[in-house]
């Protein structure tokens, strides 16, 4: 399901526009991009939870050339569902 179609989905569900709803989500997406870089954890109750995870700066082996590479650190979000997500799926 991509970006319109959940626009569309909301719109028709909660009978409002479809700009407005947009508009909507751009926000809530910027906050959660805000909020995970900061390394806070959002807790959607009934949904799950998005958790940040620092990643420390590593060294790897470039295979091709044999150089050493210094990667820097980086910051990757996991996703733990709620237990009511995970009955709600497993029921179906």
């Amino acid at each position: 399901m991509d970006n319109n179609a959940v626009v569309n989905e909301l719109s028709k569900s909660m009978g409002r526009d479809a700009k407005d709803i947009a508009a909507l989500l751009d926000g809530i997406t910027a906050i959660m991009r805000e909020k995970l870089s900061a390394m806070d954890s959002i807790a959607i109750p009934g949904f799950g939870t998005f958790e940040p995870i620092k990643e420390d700066e590593r060294i790897q082996n470039d295979l091709s050339t044999g150089k050493r590479l210094l990667l820097p650190p980086e910051i990757t979000v996991q996703f733990k569902s709620s237990a009511l997500l995970r009955r709600k799926i497993s029921d179906r």
